[in-house]
């Protein structure tokens, strides 16, 4: 009897699962009794039409609502009993077995009728562990920047509040806010490698490309302008400039197939542009507080906003509508940042935690409290590790399985304000309110340097190294006379000591021993004056080569300067030469008509010297002819005036090119000096 109703068991499971649950025969019933007062074609509260399979799949004014296969869609969530706004908001709730056909019908992949195939969800798939990085490291050695500026536009007194700093995925670079400008500095030897205007105001947000190429810059002037300007990292051209705001730019990212960049501010409005066309595309009001954090996924799929208040949201990149409401933190959002994998979203809040989210349903899947006070900054490393900073003064760092590591820092000079870890992971980044970047070893929590995000100029520089190349040659010369003096004390020691063993005096073994042992502390004392020696050495040549680095850095400036100044004086040049050819072109049918004239008038002279002619044609000729002479005056004076223009125009140009050729030569040889002085 068992085995049989096994048997049976078996066969009606079989028969329930390969019946199709479809829109026709089972969703539309429940929508029907539900759910069409209030969302049909002639009402459709709130964009939303259930009458048909179309306006399902078409979703809400909000976006879609469901995905096939997507058991956490919002169309379950809002039918729940739970649910912030459930529906139907009045009359009588769905029972449990009408909630388990919607999820069958959904799960089979929302088939319309019995004769259709399942749909595919257009949703990506997401994973809660980090298995593999979609974004694969790019073919050829990581982009870096060469022979870029390093002269800073701006030199104050002191250093500024780091508002971001941003790693390199790939490279071994640091981005660093400064004030009008953006400092790039190699994470192993912490050298400035390059300098990155950013005239438009203070840069507020950084972030790099996944392919590590460009480096997104926003900010402006608060209160009255903002923009977004994205670097090539390997030449510093400005590839793009997008976003015109009235307000500084606080947050913003670039899909990384670069068509789209998001900004939010102080305006709380969070706004796509079109980066071909410079066009606003979309411009959400959802935020209640200024947007304080933003971030698109590696895959380019989703982005995400949080502000001062607290709410978080994550929208689907391509079309802005809303996909994710994540509801958690109990006050302002000081980080967003999407896993380098794109299936975890992490945000950090003043409340002082930091929150991990999965992508599929946004579930947290983690919590933790990290700075009592508050968070004040967070970054994912390549890896999944992650590192925080807070109001407590402390920076920490996080496994990838999202638990504390160790500490890096228990008592920072001030407030941190941004953190971030290299490509490799092997060192962080905690930056604060004093403009200073701490450099810790992820491995045992070592600070091994500190940066300043106000470097000096060249010359200062130089100024600085002068007297410490003077000071270390001198030590270095007064190591070298220490180390002959004593050769030469050993050489005597070695002496005596051959001559007392020559002679063999009767008391040889007790002088013997004695002159062995001072030969043997000369040699002691020359292996440590070879070392201080080398030492020395070591210190005039490093010296040497920063100074030889910074005066080559002092003619790139130059190079670069008159390079854009060549530029400048090229477009100049093409500007004058349009002038000259519109001033021409116009000068040649004013004389054609002149001339005209001219012969109209020669033909009313002639006809007025042929006798004969009645009192009134004369009188008429006459006046014909008066009021010629005065448009020749006119023709010919104007033609003068032009003629003149031409002319001036003429030598501006002749002056422009000599300028422009002038300037394009001045910029050649200071490359060529530049590069004769890298050598």
């Amino acid at each position: 009897m068992l085995r049989h109703f096994l048997i049976l068991v078996s066969f009606s499971a079989s028969v329930y699962a390969a019946e199709k649950t479809t829109f026709d025969d089972h969703a539309f019933p429940i929508f029907q009794q539900s759910c069409l007062n209030c969302h049909n074609p002639d009402k459709a509260k709130g964009g939303l039409d259930l009458s048909s399979i179309s306006g399902v799949l078409k979703g809400s004014s909000g976006g879609k609502i469901v995905e096939p296969g997507d058991s956490a869609s919002i169309l379950l969530k809002s039918l729940l009993p739970g649910a912030e706004k459930p529906m139907p908001p009045e009359g009588e709730k769905l029972s449990a077995g009408q909630m388990d056909i919607l999820r069958q019908w959904i799960a089979q992949g929302l088939l319309e009728n019995k004769s259709s195939s399942a749909r595919k969800s257009t949703k990506p798939k997401f994973e809660t562990s980090l298995r593999s990085d979609p974004a694969a490291k790019p073919d050829g050695p990581p982009p870096m920047p060469v022979d870029l500026l390093l002269e800073p536009p701006v030199v104050t007194p002191r250093a500024a509040a780091v508002r971001a700093i941003a790693a390199s995925p790939w490279a071994p670079l640091i981005a660093i806010t400064g004030q009008h400008q953006i400092l790039l500095h190699h994470t192993e030897s912490l050298e400035l490698v390059a300098i990155l205007p950013f005239p438009e105001g203070d840069p507020a947000s950084l972030a790099f490309t996944p392919d590590a190429r460009y480096l997104i810059v926003g900010g402006g002037v608060p209160g009255k302008s903002g923009v977004t300007v994205t670097f090539d990292i390997t030449t510093g051209a400005r590839a793009l400039q997008v976003a015109k705001e009235f307000d500084s730019v606080l947050a913003c990212d670039i899909r990384p197939s670069f068509d789209l960049v998001a900004t939010g501010g102080p305006s709380r409005l969070l706004k796509i542009w079109n980066t071909g066309t410079g066009e606003l595309v979309k411009s959400i009001k959802k935020h209640t507080d200024w947007i304080t954090a933003l971030d698109v996924s590696t895959d380019g799929v989703l982005l995400a906003s949080g502000d001062r208040n607290g709410g978080v949201w994550v929208w689907e990149s391509e079309t802005g509508s809303e996909y994710l409401t994540l509801r958690g933190h109990q006050a302002g959002i000081t980080a967003a940042s999407f896993r380098a994998d794109s299936n975890i979203l992490a945000t950090a809040s003043a409340d002082g935690s930091v929150r991990f989210w999965e992508m599929n349903g946004g579930n947290e899947v983690k919590k933790i409290d990290a700075h009592t006070g508050g968070v004040t900054a967070f970054a994912f490393g390549r890896d999944g590790s992650s590192v925080t900073a807070g109001r407590d003064l402390k920076a920490k760092l996080w496994q990838a399985d999202f638990n504390h590591a160790r500490d890096l820092a228990q008592n920072l000079p001030a407030l941190p304000t941004a953190v971030a870890l290299s490509s490799d992971g092997k060192r962080a980044f905690v930056a604060d309110a004093q403009g200073s970047i701490h450099v810790y070893q992820t491995e045992d929590a070592k600070l091994v340097g500190t940066i300043q995000n106000n470097p000096p100029t060249l010359a200062s520089r130089l100024d600085q190294l002068a007297p410490l190349i003077v000071t270390a040659e001198k030590s270095s010369a007064d190591a070298e006379r220490t180390l002959a003096e004593k050769m030469a004390h050993r050489d005597r020691s070695r002496d005596e000591l051959a001559r007392l063993e020559k002679e063999n005096p009767a008391d040889a073994e007790s002088v013997i021993p004695a002159a062995k042992a001072q030969l043997g502390a000369a040699e002691t004392s020359i292996a440590e004056a070879n070392a201080a020696v080398e030492k020395a050495r070591a210190t005039v040549v490093a010296l040497q080569a920063s100074a030889k680095h910074w005066s080559a850095a002092a003619i790139n400036a130059r190079a670069i300067s008159t390079r854009q100044r060549a530029t400048a004086t090229a477009i100049a040049l093409e500007d004058s030469q349009l002038a000259f050819t519109t001033t021409a072109t116009e000068i040649s049918p004013s004389a054609a008509a002149l001339q005209a004239k001219r012969a109209e008038f020669t033909a009313f002279a002639v006809q007025l010297q042929k006798p004969g002619s009645a009192p009134e044609i004369v009188a008429e000729i006459e006046a014909t002819l008066s009021a010629l002479r005065i448009r020749i005056e006119l023709g010919e004076s104007a033609n003068r005036a032009a003629e003149d223009q031409l002319l001036a125009q003429r030598a501006t140009n002749e002056q422009a090119a000599r300028d422009a050729h002038a300037a394009a030569a001045e910029a050649r040889q200071l490359a060529s000096d530049y590069q004769a002085a890298k050598r």
